[in-house]
């Protein structure tokens, strides 16, 4: 009888690992507890008009780039990419995107942007709906304990694996484990710092107000904007305005206003996320937007944990973003493997 592996986390390290591991033809389930796979890949619809949770753009998917070569072995690279424009940036160096924290991660993860910036038409869900196809993935499965290799639902479903993956973060992750773990991990572990909360305003705007831009706009390394949707005649139907807590939906619209005057009139309604949005939706501990801050390489936790079965994937143990959560459950395969 072969192995059975199971994932815990339907979001994208969770997803590309079991295409991954499916790939190997290794028997993997992968238990999401949201009704929806994605995580912050996923998308949601007001009012007619589609935002995306988390994915806007990503870096190296120009022919050669790393993310195309990661891409391109499961067919993804035929999905409708879109080249961006360059980014802008205000009162910040070049690349200083609000979504790197420090100067290991702006070099490792910023970096692939300088090639070219591309966006995905139909936002994450595209790519999600590619990764989740022919994947046996259980919606609705919020895991409550692990212990001897069986997985405990709130459901009171049982699932028994010889291998079990997390792609939640680690203190999530062991905080449901029953099995004895040394304390020194543990200590490294509730030592790791996580990076800060994102506030989010998803607006839909006024017909005919601001002209569609196809790249991003960064301020002050503080606020990101992000033109959504447009319409036949090439203005804006929807914006995302991003930074970090304890930012709030005013300063978001104040800073943004610095390039955009109007942007105030422009907005017809918005709705906002917080650090607590993202901590219900994720699970995520204090609603950290890119897990644990990487200062050095030492800050990495490998995929194999002290606990022979359990391993952990997603980008807590490698970089975040798209090309930082594949490279992590590339990694965590391997491991596998080996």
């Amino acid at each position: 009888m072969s192995k059975q592996y199971i994932i815990i986390g339907g979001g994208l390290g969770g997803l590309f690992l079991g295409k991954l591991m499916a790939r190997a033809r290794m028997e993997v389930t992968i238990l999401e507890q949201g009704l929806q796979p994605g995580g912050a890949l996923q998308t949601f619809v007001r009012e007619g008009i589609r935002f995306d949770t988390g994915f806007h753009s990503v870096g190296g998917m120009e022919p050669g780039g790393p993310l195309r070569k990661i891409m391109e072995p499961f067919g993804f690279t035929y999905l409708p990419w879109e080249k961006a424009g360059e980014d802008e940036c205000i009162d910040g160096g070049p690349f200083m995107r609000v979504s790197a924290g420090t100067p290991f991660e702006m070099e490792h993860v910023v970096k692939p942007y300088e090639g070219s910036t591309w966006r995905l038409r139909g936002g994450g869900k595209t790519l999600v709906d590619a990764l989740v196809k022919t994947q046996d993935v259980r919606l609705g499965k919020k895991v409550v304990s692990i212990s001897d290799r069986e997985i405990l639902c709130a459901d009171s479903s049982t699932f028994r694996a010889d291998v079990i993956i997390s792609a939640i973060h680690p203190r999530l992750t062991f905080s449901l484990v029953k099995d004895h773990v040394r304390s020194s991990y543990l200590k490294r572990l509730n030592k790791l710092e996580d990076g800060p909360g994102a506030v989010t305003m998803n607006c839909k705007l006024r017909d005919g107000m601001l002209p569609w831009l196809d790249h991003d706009i960064f301020i002050q390394d503080k606020v990101m904007i992000h033109f959504g949707e447009k319409d036949e005649d090439g203005f804006a139907k929807s914006l995302d305005l991003l930074g970090f807590a304890p930012i709030t939906p005013e300063e978001l619209q104040e800073i943004a206003a610095t390039r955009i005057p109007d942007i105030r009139y422009a907005i017809d309604k918005f709705w906002v996320s917080t650090p607590e949005t993202w901590e219900r939706y994720t699970g995520t501990p204090g609603g950290t937007a890119f897990g644990i801050v990487k200062h050095t390489s030492a800050d990495f936790l490998p995929p194999q944990t002290p606990i022979p079965w359990l391993f952990l994937t997603g980008q807590n143990i490698g970089l975040h973003g798209v090309l930082g959560t594949c490279v992590s459950a590339m990694n965590t395969f391997n491991a596998i493997v080996k």
